[in-house]
């Protein structure tokens, strides 16, 4: 069990977007209700540092952490912990926001504004989603 500001972590399974824009689904979380401070779970911890490595460097663009990791030793991890009774996090890539923009330029190369109001909803939609995402990614 993992205490942070006195209290015990809960465990919430998320995807990690490594440094080289891989994602990596099911990875174990730990995070603090009372600070926000989010970590791997030790027990796989070199276990996702060498597949975020491993990712990166061969350029995998998504994966899931049961191809390095067994499904027991995930189990196992997910019963010593309370589960994250948080609000549920989304993630928004870079290149989906890229693509909003792409289509925000050509609804007004062609001039049609109700499309417009409809794009602009949809991007400030997925920049709070972006935003409250990063409550769960490690902190340094």
């Amino acid at each position: 069990m993992d205490f942070c500001c006195g209290t015990t972590m809960s465990l919430r399974f998320a995807s990690l977007t490594t440094d080289g824009g891989a994602q990596i689904a099911d990875v174990p979380f730990l995070y603090c209700h009372s600070c926000g401070h989010t970590v791997v779970a030790p027990e796989v911890e070199l276990d996702v540092t060498m597949y975020t490595h491993y990712c990166d460097t061969d350029g995998v663009k998504q994966a899931t952490l049961h191809d390095v990791v067994n499904k027991e030793k995930l189990q196992h991890i997910a019963a010593q912990y309370p589960a994250f009774t948080g609000p549920s996090h989304l993630t928004v890539s870079e290149e989906q926001i890229d693509h909003m923009l792409d289509v925000w330029n050509f609804a007004k190369q062609i001039d049609d504004q109700e499309w417009l109001a409809e794009i602009k909803l949809s991007l400030v939609k997925l920049h709070k989603v972006r935003q409250d995402s990063q409550l769960l990614q490690p902190q340094s």
